[in-house]
């Protein structure tokens, strides 16, 4: 069972989750991204060089080298390539690969924040008060994001009624001072719920957590297992929400893909990347069982430089 993790950038810990994860079935994690000096490329046990998934050599190129190198699970990081990779799914699933996408019609309810505002009341789930296109707002502070976005990249508070967005269709919503939840979701490759850690993001740089901690939540955990369910989510996902530990909690968005902070909930017992490769390689019945989870264990993210010789594989 060898892995393709997609743009790996600097994803050097799910590099390392994947590798502790395949090492005892003599497999080897590969990665890929346009960047050839990025970190992740030098943790892998290989590399791969594909073109932009908007190139249309991409399925093809992207079959040969799963094809090449016996790859039996591809891992993509970044939202733009999940439609593109969705398109391919079915193909690859012919050629035994599996590919950690849910199909375009999900993606698509989890890209859009009002079609995802529509999935969740459809569920019985709670999303902040959110004003339609025109709508004025009956109090304020509000909080907006673009409709279409990821990473926090537009997202404010505004204090005024004389704000008008410009030029991007905005998601308007009451502003909501509750404590941000970020729960990570591990589906099976059917899409059926199979266990959740919820963690509390202490500490948020750039829309990610820097600091981070797992938390007994279970009206966090079961309510977002509900929902990556009906969304028809599979693989690992990232749900967010506010939650004041009394009520339901109120869901912002979800993310169909491991993100930037999964790596404390993988080490808190989740092992979503160990269960995803024994999922891929027929195991799923021992995969599906839950697994203890450390509660309290915190995440204090902090940089680290890496050097490498001139002469490495990225240096030319």
């Amino acid at each position: 069972m060898n892995v393709l993790i997609l743009s790996v950038a600097a994803k050097v810990l799910l590099v390392q989750a994947f590798k502790a994860a395949v090492a005892p079935r003599g497999g080897r994690v590969l990665a890929a991204d346009l960047e050839r000096d990025s970190a992740g490329l030098v943790f892998a046990d290989a590399t791969v060089s594909l073109p932009r998934t908007d190139d249309p050599g991409f399925g093809e190129a992207l079959s040969r080298a799963c094809r090449e190198h016996q790859i039996g699970l591809v891992v993509p990081t970044r939202d733009g390539e999940l439609a593109a990779l969705a398109g391919l799914k079915a193909r690859l699933a012919g050629e035994g690969v599996t590919v950690l996408v849910p199909d375009a019609e999900a993606l698509a309810e989890c890209a859009d924040k009002r079609r995802f505002g529509t999935a969740c009341a459809r569920l019985g789930l709670k999303t902040p008060k959110t004003y339609g296109p025109g709508e004025t707002p009956d109090a304020f502070p509000v909080f907006v994001r673009p409709v279409a976005g990821a990473g926090g990249r537009g997202a404010r508070r505004i204090e005024a009624a004389d704000w008008t967005p410009q030029g991007v269709d905005m998601l308007v919503q009451a502003f909501c001072s509750w404590p941000e939840y970020s729960i990570d979701v591990l589906m099976d490759l059917d899409g059926a719920p199979l266990q959740a850690v919820a963690r509390s993001r202490l500490q948020v740089r750039a829309g990610e957590a820097v600091k981070s901690r797992v938390e007994d939540a279970p009206a966090l955990t079961e309510a977002a297992l509900k929902l990556c369910a009906g969304l028809r989510l599979v693989g690992h996902n990232v749900v967010q929400a506010f939650w004041d530990g009394v009520g339901d909690p109120l869901f912002i968005e979800v993310n169909p893909r491991f993100g930037g902070a999964s790596n404390l909930s993988i080490q808190a017992g989740l092992a979503s990347p160990e269960r995803l490769v024994m999922m891929a390689a027929g195991e799923a019945a021992a995969a599906r069982e839950p697994r203890p989870i450390q509660h309290g264990l915190t995440m204090l993210r902090y940089s680290q430089d890496l050097l490498v010789e001139a002469d490495w594989p990225g240096g030319g």
